[in-house]
């Protein structure tokens, strides 16, 4: 199986589709072969095409157009440069940072600055200018109020955050000094909306989000978990922490995974009685096989399906959820919804419609975000219950944002 070309670009929500075609065109343009930051990936002009490790044709990006984190313009790199503009007050707030990149689609530079607000929390506002050189640089986009807030721009021309989830499982009831970032986001550039809307990773395990997924990247490349180059390896990882399976059940690699592959598939057999197998697919980070780690992208079970939500909707609670498995005693399976830190947030079971055997099923899951002020990245999930012992014998994954 080859990777998709697409495979790693954002993907925009439905609502937004009719509003962003122009900047998907140019989007889609924009596919690095590296993992490193500021380069580019051309081939003669706009529209032309190279093939990357495992043969897949690959989009160049646009002339002028370079990936990731630019070089400034120096009369705007200082971040003093920026205090008046933004109107920061001396003693509570101030730039902290200022980075540039093509966040648009075209050569222009766009500005991201970052404004940390003092007192507790490590507060973070987060703005990006267009028209960066000029007396009144023009605001297109502003994200404000980042409990220990970060915000960078990636390597796909987008801005990730990241930001304290106070009231997740892992922060709820801690105080200021012990939080623990565990929100990341994601936005791009749309034409129709005229400012930077969120998208989704595709990615769903070892990361969820491409702010994760670049930062596991730079501890792969200074030498750290090697496991993550071998997609064997990930698909026992994501076995055994999303499904609780034995973290040595015997794993087969169906297709690619090779040194110069861009995708992979890989086949993992629970140990346990009356359980089934699952089928991960995977796709390197940024297409890289010069050292690009391994993202799974679905997961998938012979005789089980989700037919809807399809990969990548943004979604609302309730959720009608439509899909097909096998039925014992008119029960296909139980229906979940996990959020940023894999967590259930919301569950129903899912129950055929024509007894037992082969089936399909529909059922309205409502779920709980702990966080309030956007989506987030989350995963809708079909889990096969084992007759045998009640465990999870089989699942079927799709990404989406909620």
């Amino acid at each position: 199986m080859k990777a998709h070309p697409k495979a790693f670009l954002p993907r925009y929500p439905k609502h937004l589709l009719p509003g962003v075609s122009l900047i998907l065109i140019l989007s889609f343009t924009i596919v690095a072969c590296s993992g490193t930051s500021g380069g580019t990936k051309q081939s003669g002009g706009s529209g032309t095409t190279t093939t990357v490790g495992g043969g897949t044709p690959t989009p160049t990006v646009s002339p002028g157009v370079q990936l990731g984190t630019q070089a400034c313009p120096d009369a705007v790199k200082d971040p003093s440069h920026w205090d008046p503009i933004i109107s920061t007050q001396p003693g509570s707030s101030k730039v902290e940072s200022v980075s540039c990149g093509n966040l648009i689609g075209n050569p222009s530079l766009q500005a991201l600055v970052n404004v940390r607000n003092s007192g507790s929390g490590g507060i973070l506002d987060v703005y990006v200018y267009n028209d960066i050189t000029s007396a009144k640089p023009t605001q297109i986009f502003k994200l404000l109020s980042l409990g220990e807030g970060d915000a960078r721009i990636s390597s796909y021309n987008t801005v990730i955050t990241g930001e304290v989830d106070g009231a997740s499982n892992i922060n709820n009831g801690k105080p200021d000094a012990e939080l623990t970032q565990d929100l990341f986001r994601e936005f791009k550039w749309s034409d129709g909306a005229g400012t930077l809307v969120p998208v989704a990773f595709p990615g769903i395990f070892p990361d969820l989000t491409r702010f994760q997924a670049e930062a596991d990247q730079k501890q792969v490349n200074s030498g750290h978990d090697p496991w993550k180059l071998d997609a064997t390896m990930v698909a026992n990882r994501l076995a055994a922490t999303l499904l609780q399976w034995d973290p040595n059940a015997p794993t087969t690699l169906v297709s690619g995974g090779g040194s110069h592959d861009t995708s992979a598939v890989v086949r993992v057999k629970s140990t346990r009685p009356a359980s089934g197998a699952i089928k991960i697919t995977f796709n390197r980070l940024e297409e890289n096989t010069n050292g690009g780690i391994w993202e799974a992208i679905s997961v998938e079970t012979d005789g089980m399906s989700i037919t809807a939500p399809q990969q990548l909707d943004l979604l609302t609670t309730p959720i009608k959820v439509t899909g097909t498995g096998n039925a014992f005693e008119g029960v296909v399976g139980k229906v979940t919804v996990l959020d940023h830190l894999y967590t259930d947030i919301g569950h129903a079971t899912a129950t055929g419609v024509t007894g037992n055997g082969p089936t399909t099923f529909s059922t309205n899951v409502a779920y709980t975000s702990t966080f309030k002020n956007g989506s987030e990245e989350g995963i809708v999930v079909l889990y096969a219950i084992s007759n045998a012992d009640g465990s999870i014998a089989a699942a079927v994954m799709v990404k989406e944002l909620l």
